[in-house]
C-alpha cells in the first residue's frame, strides 16, 4: 500500500502487538505448571487466541503501510514474578481488561472502515468476552481441585 498508516495508530497497534506476544509467553508458562487438564486446556485456547491475534496486528500493520514492532511487552515477566498460579490467572484477566481497553483506544485512532476498523472491533470484542468468560471459568476450574 502507498499509504502510510497514522504514526499514533501504528503505535497503538504496535502496543497491542507486544503485549499479545508477552501474553504468549506468559501463557506458554502458566500451561506448563497447571496440572489440571481441562484448566491446561483452557489456557492452550488462550495462547492460540493471542498468538493468532499477534500474527494478525503484525501483518495488519505491515499491510497497512506501518511498522510492525519486534519488542515483546513486559507483562510475561510481571505473571511470573507472582508466587501462585492463582495469581498468575487473576493477572492474565486483568490483562485482558487491558487488552480490551487498549484495543478500544487503537479502535477511536482508526478510520471509521475497512480492515483495521473490522479487527479492532472483532478484537475488542473478543477479548471483553473472554475477561467474561474467563473469569467464570477459572473461578469453576480452580475450585473443581
Amino acid at each position: 500500500m502507498d499509504q502510510r498508516l497514522d504514526q499514533r495508530l501504528n503505535d497503538a497497534l504496535n502496543l497491542l502487538l507486544e503485549a499479545e506476544r508477552a501474553g504468549v509467553i506468559a501463557l506458554d508458562k502458566l500451561i506448563a505448571e497447571v496440572e489440571q487438564d481441562e484448566l491446561r486446556n483452557f489456557l492452550r485456547g488462550s495462547r492460540d487466541m493471542e498468538q493468532r491475534n499477534a500474527e494478525e496486528l503484525e501483518a495488519l500493520i505491515r499491510d497497512n503501510g506501518g511498522a510492525p514492532s519486534s519488542k515483546t511487552g513486559p507483562f510475561a515477566d510481571k505473571v511470573a514474578a507472582l508466587g501462585t498460579i492463582r495469581e498468575r490467572l487473576a493477572l492474565m484477566s486483568h490483562g485482558q481488561e487491558w487488552a480490551a481497553r487498549k484495543t478500544e483506544v487503537a479502535l477511536a485512532l482508526a478510520p471509521e472502515s475497512g480492515a483495521i476498523h473490522d479487527y479492532l472491533t472483532a478484537m475488542a470484542n473478543r477479548h471483553r468476552a473472554e475477561v467474561e468468560w474467563g473469569r467464570a471459568e477459572v473461578i469453576r476450574l480452580m475450585n473443581a481441585s
